[in-house]
């Protein structure tokens, strides 16, 4: 994450290679799992540990996947936002980088919840590392206006709707906590971006 950050100008919406990327890696993954369901074992994450240390991959692949259309219309419309936002004030190297770890502590996050409200079956979604591509342009741009509200509000908005959703049904408690804490993990890269780029200006 050393690429530069652009001074201050308007950024507009433009669909930049990681962004495309990883939204088409997200489009064939669920395809493929609709198509032939035993993918399901291989790309999802399961909430045994077991089951991960023979898989280890699914703590990746979950958050490339999804199984409900409406699931990933919602992940991959704010990642189109954000994450082209992102990427034309950083690079497509950054976008898959803050992608990427987002989505690994989300999926960590969600394995050490799930013993807690012993939730049992697959894990799937990409919520915990779009949220946290969320953080990290809010964070770099909090004022930026994205379908008519500031950057800094959209986050807000995710965290509570989250919160509000685990309050209605427990049993998303687990998925809740890593969407979170995805956020969490994206306003830290985007401090990180924000103070290399200070210190950058200051030499």
């Amino acid at each position: 994450m050393n690429e530069k950050i652009v001074g201050k100008h308007k950024e507009g919406i433009s669909l930049g290679k990681g962004t495309l990327a990883i939204i088409l890696i997200n489009i064939v993954l669920f395809i493929a799992l609709n198509t032939a369901p035993g993918l399901r074992e291989n790309l999802l994450l399961n909430h045994e540990i077991s089951m991960i240390l023979e898989k280890p991959w699914t703590l990746i692949t979950v958050f490339l996947s999804h199984e409900v259309f409406i699931h990933l219309i919602f992940n991959m419309g704010i990642f189109f936002f954000f994450g082209s936002r992102l990427e034309k004030i950083t690079s497509a190297k950054t976008v898959a980088i803050v992608y990427l770890i987002a989505g690994l502590i989300g999926s960590i996050t969600f394995l050490f919840t799930s013993l807690i409200v012993q939730r049992t079956g697959l894990m799937t979604g990409a919520s915990a590392a779009v949220f946290g591509i969320v953080g990290t342009f809010a964070t770099l741009r909090p004022n930026a206006v994205l379908l008519g509200s500031k950057a800094k509000l959209w986050t807000w908005v995710l965290v509570i709707f989250t919160v509000l959703l685990a309050v209605i049904n427990p049993q998303t408690l687990g998925s809740a906590v890593a969407h979170v804490i995805g956020v969490f993990v994206g306003i830290i890269c985007g401090y990180w971006l924000k103070n290399k780029e200070d210190k950058k200006a200051r030499c």
